[in-house]
């Protein structure tokens, strides 16, 4: 097992609509090209909340959003880039608290790679 890291947003501290978000800056993406952004995301626990995924260049309305997990086990998010003549340069994950009281949003695992997103 190596060391590593995750973001978590606990239910169990914080306010209803707490915020947590995490940027992650993409450097040298071609122009005119698909990448492909894969992570493993967990909602664990009853009405914990929302995780989005905003690009850089869509800033109002995420490009992928959860709200609720159908158990606690961590499962993989796959969301398409397609570059146009503007390249996206940061994507954002947002999670949002819910009114649970237990719990955690937790993101591990993000990669980035070239071409259209794989068949599971």
């Amino acid at each position: 097992q190596g060391d590593g890291y995750y973001m978590a947003v606990p239910a169990f501290v914080g306010h209803k609509n707490d915020m947590g978000r995490l940027k992650l800056l993409l450097t040298d993406l071609k122009p005119k090209s698909s990448y492909c952004l894969i992570f493993s995301y967990r909602l664990a626990g009853e009405k914990v909340g929302k995780l989005r995924v905003f690009l850089a260049n869509k800033k109002t309305t995420p490009v992928w959003e959860e709200n609720k997990g159908k158990d606690e086990k961590w499962r993989t998010g796959k969301i398409e880039i397609f570059q146009g003549a503007e390249t996206t340069n940061s994507v954002t994950f947002e999670s949002e608290r819910g009114k649970g009281k237990t719990g955690e949003i937790g993101v591990d695992n993000v990669i980035l790679i070239s071409g259209p997103c794989p068949e599971d």
